[in-house]
């Protein structure tokens, strides 16, 4: 899916809805309000990753369901963390904020015309967290909360739209308040993103991103020049945000990405076998998640290995940058629909978005690595777990050398071998251990070596994501 054919398919679907005066079609128009707030939340989430479809939680927003049921009444969440608290505490901010006589006229609007912004009268006090016109677009994120429970809204319009404009305009109601609430959509030929954060944390950037050749990943972070908040255009949602509150990162991790479900086609004719239909589906991802958080996408990735896992006997690949060293990406399924591996079970949130895990019991999985030597690659085996997608105990390792007869990791806590089959072998190694993988051919000779390198708990191409509110 092109950029264009992203924003296109999100301004459909978050287009409005022309009024009727009937009380039938009123009640139609509710209908169809309380779905494109759905289907425009999902729009804020597919904004992540601009060359396909990500339908994710994303950093803040925490478990999404309640959300996406959108429950009758518009009544809120409880709020037991003092960080939504300190947000919802927050000076109004945004290019508008300054304007002090069209924050209350918006406040004033929200609040009478409760029933176009999908609230109810149980959060009674309304406050506008952020007002902007620079994104091309008039964005809103307003606030209703009580005393226990809040929920904010968020609206989107053309630039110098009126409050009683954008209150019946497309958006998301009723979404429960995070510490760092990411919303975003691609309305009016605009695509936008925006992370929101309490008042005194910085917002930091990195766009990009290198690889060097021990296999580590290096950014250069940039603050943001906005107090507190960060939006972001199209042609800069990618790379990894941050947020220091009070001298401490609270969140860490790619733009607009967090875990979950990955859809999107290979390009080119379908393939005529599975194999070859994994490895055109691993290209595809590598190009996603690759662009996607700033690192290198080219030249184009190329096959490092393909074949079967053992057990079930799936097809497998690995694309990876031709050179050997750099990000690469182990895909196990031929479907084009995959979940994403981020953490070992114990470390895995939930990233039930509304699909049942039902539904996605034939999903590809997808795992991501660095690898710092063209002789070997080795990435965690994905596998499924309480419905999502997470890393195994098992390394597959592949070595380029076709002499090549075992592989084994040596090091602190781990000691373990395994023959190389058909081009690659498949050894235990505790989550985290510190080895080193050898990869020996006919009489013991060393053909290759690599230290492994693994932060604990969440990653993505070895990047530690974080999220500490």
């Amino acid at each position: 899916m092109t950029v264009d054919e992203l924003r296109n398919g999100l301004a459909r679907i978050a287009a409005s809805v022309v009024p009727d005066d009937d009380p039938y079609g009123r009640l139609l128009r509710h209908a169809r309000r309380r779905r494109r707030a759905r289907w425009a939340g999902g729009g804020a989430l597919l904004a992540g990753l601009l060359a396909t479809t990500l339908v994710a939680p994303v950093p803040g927003v925490g478990d999404l369901r309640p959300w996406l049921r959108d429950p009758e009444g518009g009544s809120g969440y409880p709020v037991t963390s003092d960080w939504v608290w300190r947000l919802l505490d927050s000076p109004t901010r945004g290019s508008l904020a300054a304007d002090r006589s069209l924050v209350d006229e918006i406040t004033r609007v929200f609040d009478q015309d409760r029933d176009e912004a999908g609230m109810s009268d149980a959060l009674p006090t309304v406050k506008v967290l952020f007002a902007d016109d620079t994104a091309g677009v008039r964005t809103v994120v307003v606030a209703y909360h009580s005393d226990t429970a809040a929920a904010l809204v968020s609206k989107t319009g053309p630039v110098k739209a009126p409050p009683r404009e954008l209150v019946r305009a497309a958006g998301v109601s009723n979404l429960p308040a995070a510490p760092f609430t990411v919303l975003g959509d691609s309305i009016e030929g605009s695509t936008w993103l925006l992370g929101l954060a309490p008042a005194g944390c910085v917002l930091s950037t990195a766009p990009a991103a290198a690889v060097t050749t021990d296999g580590d990943v290096r950014r250069t972070w940039q603050p943001a020049p906005t107090p507190g908040y960060l939006l972001l255009t199209e042609q800069r949602i990618r790379g990894w945000w941050r947020v220091d509150c009070d001298g401490a990162i609270q969140e860490q991790g790619p733009v607009g990405l967090r875990t979950g479900e990955l859809t999107g086609k290979p390009s080119g004719p379908a393939p005529d076998d599975e194999l070859r239909a994994a490895e055109q589906a691993a290209v595809a991802s590598y190009q996603v998640l690759a662009e996607g958080t700033g690192l290198p996408a080219d030249p184009a990735p190329v096959r490092r290995w393909s074949g079967r896992i053992p057990g079930e006997g799936l097809p497998a690949s690995i694309a990876g940058p031709a050179s050997g060293v750099g990000p690469v990406v182990l895909q196990v399924g031929a479907g084009p629909k995959a979940l994403l591996a981020m953490a070992a079970s114990d470390d895995a949130r939930p990233d039930d978005t509304g699909t049942s895990a039902a539904s996605r019991v034939d999903w590809a999985l997808v795992a991501t690595a660095v690898t710092s030597s063209p002789e070997l690659t080795a990435v965690r085996v994905p596998g499924r777990s309480g419905g999502h997608a997470v890393l195994t105990d098992q390394l597959l390792v592949a070595p380029a050398d076709d002499e090549a007869v075992e592989v084994e990791a040596i090091g602190t806590g781990a000691r373990s071998a395994a023959r190389v089959q058909y081009g690659f072998a498949v050894l235990s190694v505790p989550m985290g251990a510190d080895v080193t993988l050898r990869v020996l051919g006919a009489g013991g000779k060393l053909l290759a070596s690599q230290e492994l390198h693994e932060p604990t708990g969440e990653r993505i191409f070895n990047e530690q994501v974080r999220s500490a509110w």
